[in-house]
């Protein structure tokens, strides 16, 4: 019975096991609800937004008043995952950018939002120039330090081209690693971009003939300029967070199935030895009636 002791030992240990990652699944599950509702939300927000850029461009180059930069130096924002079980998100994503820039890897600067992301870039030596830590349920006040980082180094002409990657959330079984270019920005940019992520701005039957701007085009260009920037990067969050939370749950109910199937299996082994107990024992006995007759 030793043999079975030990099975028994194990399947009271997978079954804890199955209750804790049943557990994580059912917290992922509803987080990734909530999170799903808001992207969507914030994605039909995004496509009016640029439904009405796209008729200002009509009219004139919205971007026009960018200077001439001087800087040789890229920046890279990189939006990754904070923690553990999303490995696979991130390393598509990674391997994106790597394959990218290795070739420039000198001449870039990178901006890394959440850990693992600090973690890869950290060990494939590249500069890190800024890093941040936002909590699970972040709201606009949260990117203040960020948004106030970015802003600066725009307005200064630090560098040359700012690109922001992370993962693009389609669906629950479907990632997509994005690039967005966000400065300097040309229609051709966001034409790619929303290309590579399979969305289509809607014509509408409403048309835009005579548009007034005021107080002026400049105050107007630059306030839309930083309003996209903002609205692109905390779109990213809520994308790659709600990847973050899909993956978690994929992973969790993975492991949930995986357990199931082993405590089956020893479950089976289990009584296989007891019932070769039992019938060892019922032979014992009866061979020893046997010898006393």
């Amino acid at each position: 019975m030793a043999n079975a002791k030990a099975i028994k030992s194990q399947i009271k240990s997978i079954w804890n096991i199955q209750k804790i990652t049943s557990a994580l699944e059912i917290v992922s599950t509803v987080k990734l609800q909530k999170l799903k509702e808001q992207t969507d939300k914030f994605k039909e927000y995004m496509l009016e937004f640029m439904y009405i850029i796209d008729k200002v461009w009509n009219t004139s180059d919205i971007f026009s008043f960018v200077q001439d930069i001087k800087s040789k130096r890229e920046l890279i924002i990189v939006i990754s995952t904070e923690k553990w079980l999303c490995w696979a998100l991130n390393s598509k994503l990674f391997r994106k950018i790597y394959e990218e820039t290795k070739d420039r890897k000198d001449s870039i600067d990178v901006f890394c939002v959440w850990k693992k992301s600090l973690e890869f870039f950290t060990r494939s030596w590249y500069n890190i120039v800024w890093s941040e830590s936002i909590k699970d349920n972040f709201s606009e006040e949260d990117l203040n330090r960020t948004k106030a980082m970015i802003f600066e180094s725009i307005e200064n002409l630090k560098y040359k081209k700012i690109n922001l990657y992370y993962n693009y959330f389609k669906n629950s079984m479907l990632q997509i690693p994005s690039l967005v270019q966000l400065f300097p920005l040309n229609d051709s940019h966001v034409d790619n971009f929303f290309e590579n992520i399979w969305l289509k701005i809607e014509e509408k039957n409403n048309n835009i003939q005579d548009i007034h701007i005021e107080p002026s085009e400049k105050v107007f260009y630059e306030f839309v300029y930083k309003k996209y920037i903002f609205d692109m990067i905390y779109g990213s969050l809520l994308q790659n967070k709600t990847w973050e939370h899909a993956s978690r749950m994929i992973a969790m109910k993975n492991a949930k199935d995986n357990s199931m199937e082993i405590q089956n299996n020893l479950t089976i082994s289990y009584n296989k030895q007891r019932q070769a107990a039992v019938t060892q024992e019922i032979s014992e006995i009866t061979w020893a009636k046997a010898a006393m007759e």
